[in-house]
């Protein structure tokens, strides 16, 4: 019984007549076959039908955060709140600027008798020949052989703790101790940050912060002074570096770029704009107590506002949070979240941070984390290589430290430029080049030429600083990302240690730092073609994502050379 009267096949369209033409003798076999091939074409359908689910309503983060319209109002909102929060950094690292500022001086009637010696633009220690008065008497100097002018006594703590000259180098070390504390700040709040959250080991930074920040005016003491200025320096490396590793982790592949320049713009400005604290507040004690103020009223903003890091949630295999906190999110910017949404990572929810490190293949993460720290380390030394060979600009501090963090505005809008058009390793390698070369035309003794040469690597360095801290924060896996933007950053601390040591080198010896340092540079260029390009690919959540950027690198190199 194979056809109708009509000679249309009884079969559906999708089962072969002819197949079954042998069992025409034996209709039940025949339904039995029919009814066989039936239910598997069904049961092929209905899987279809599961794969297509599966696929709608499973996502990873950079997936959700772009369907959710990319940029929106909670993006915005964590750009502003992480901006002020970065504002704080510059405003901290600068404190000594004014604080430990030199001021106008004289020799006392005594002084004079006694054979004190007063040089313009020198500080009384400065002096050989007050040094050995000072020794070779045994009095203290301040207020026997030289003071400062009764109308600016209280502007510096040089004047206001009147330390003997054997002890004046405390106030030099001032800066120095805060960068040693930052290389441990880094360390610490970088690993407890990828242990316990971003938004709580942020908060825990900035309550260091407020603490030693309100007890530096109120003791006049040098060594209490000292001890300050190192916590501030380690809270440094917690609140700052956070805040922009929240900043990336909210933004889409394609807004980093835009997102990381907004913040280092604004780090920028901060730079310039702690001229008018010091404008306003001449006092050194006032000042002190007008920068305590910002990070007071940060923390409890951050604690109602600051949210934790999605990734963070999701690295350590609490899914639900991780959702809740991408439902927020979406909320926020008037949008929804896909129906049943998922989100896939392939996470290893059991390993943990050492058996982390411990599966390392090939030497990419201890090779990659190496070359990244060369690239913070070269950053800083530049940077302030650059700083300490600004000795032509001479007139008012006030002005200078707004000149020197407006010039850096134009570095960081060239960089974005460039890290858009040729990627973040490229736009890194050719901008401390550009810096090398600003140092090595700076040697040659021109006042103009070399004002000029400040100027252009000032903004090299602030694109060097922009492209640095986005770039580190879009290569390791998230587990990591933090404690190896902090490592980084530590070796960025170490060239700051050593900057001012180079400085004084430079006076005895104007080449060879310059050629030293420009050697290192041309290094540091060549290290950066062995780790790969982050821009606009999504940020690696484990190990084999982060390994797969060195793969998808090496094959489209391989490709090129085809």
């Amino acid at each position: 019984v194979s056809t109708q009267s009509t000679g249309t096949p009884i079969f559906p369209p999708r089962i072969s007549q002819r197949s079954i033409l042998f069992l025409s003798d034996n209709t039940i076999s025949a339904a039995v076959v029919l009814f066989t091939m039936v239910v598997i074409q069904n049961t092929h359908a209905e899987e279809a039908k599961l794969e297509d689910k599966v696929v709608k309503t499973t996502w990873k983060i950079d997936e959700v955060l772009e369907n959710m319209g990319s940029i929106g109002k909670f993006q915005i909102g964590l750009i502003v709140l992480s901006t002020f929060i970065g504002l704080i950094g510059p405003w901290r690292i600068l404190f000594d600027i004014f604080t430990a500022k030199s001021i106008p001086w004289q020799c006392t009637t005594y002084g004079v008798t006694m054979g004190c010696q007063y040089t313009e633009g020198k500080m009384p220690c400065a002096i050989d020949a007050n040094v050995e008065l000072e020794d070779t008497s045994g009095e203290l100097g301040v207020d026997n052989f030289w003071k400062f002018n009764d109308d600016v006594v209280g502007h510096s703590i040089r004047s206001s703790m009147k330390l003997p000259c054997s002890e004046n180098w405390k106030f030099s070390f001032a800066s120095s101790i805060y960068f040693i504390g930052a290389f441990f700040g880094v360390w610490m709040f970088g690993s407890l940050s990828d242990t316990i959250g971003r938004r709580m080991t942020c908060m825990i930074s900035l309550g260091f912060c407020i603490v030693q920040a309100w007890i530096i005016p109120f003791f006049n003491n040098i060594s209490i002074y000292l001890a300050c200025r190192f916590v501030d320096g380690a809270a440094f490396g917690g609140f700052f570096l956070i805040a922009f590793v929240l900043d990336v982790e909210y933004a889409p592949p394609q807004y980093r770029n835009r997102v990381g320049t907004a913040f280092h713009f604004m780090t920028s400005v901060g730079m310039a704009s702690v001229a008018i604290w010091g404008v306003i507040f001449k006092e050194w004690k006032w000042y002190a107590m007008a920068l305590a103020i910002p990070p007071t009223i940060m923390l409890p903003i951050c604690y109602f506002f600051l949210p934790e890091s999605a990734r963070y949630y999701l690295g350590k295999g609490e899914d639900e949070e991780a959702l809740k906190m991408l439902k927020k999110v979406a909320e926020i910017n008037g949008k929804k979240l896909p129906e049943n949404c998922q989100l896939f990572e392939e996470v290893d929810k059991k390993t943990s941070f050492k058996e982390t490190i411990a599966k390392l293949k090939n030497g990419l993460l201890l090779r990659s984390g190496l070359i990244n720290m060369f690239g913070w380390f070269m950053t800083s030394l530049v940077y302030y290589m650059l700083w300490f060979s600004a000795k032509s600009l001479a007139g008012d501090i006030y002005i200078n430290a707004a000149i020197l963090g407006l010039a850096e505005l134009p570095g960081r809008i060239v960089a974005y430029v460039l890290m858009e058009k040729i990627g973040r390793k490229y736009t890194f390698m050719s901008s401390i080049a550009l810096g090398c070369v600003c140092m090595f035309v700076s040697i040659y003794d021109n006042a103009t030429c070399r004002k000029i040469m400040y100027c252009i690597g000032k903004g090299v360095s602030g694109a060097l600083w922009a492209v640095i801290y986005l770039y580190s924060s879009e290569m390791y896996p998230t587990k990591i990302r933090n404690l190896g933007s902090g490592i980084g950053s530590a070796a960025a601390r170490v060239a700051a240690l050593i900057a001012p040591f180079i400085g004084d080198w430079i006076e005895i010896s104007p080449v060879w730092p310059y050629i030293i340092v420009g050697a290192l540079a041309v290094i540091c260029c060549g290290t950066f073609l062995f780790v790969p390009e982050t821009s606009g690919k999504d940020l690696p959540q484990t190990l084999e994502e982060f390994e797969k950027l060195f793969d998808n690198e090496k094959k489209k190199n391989e490709e090129d050379n085809l």
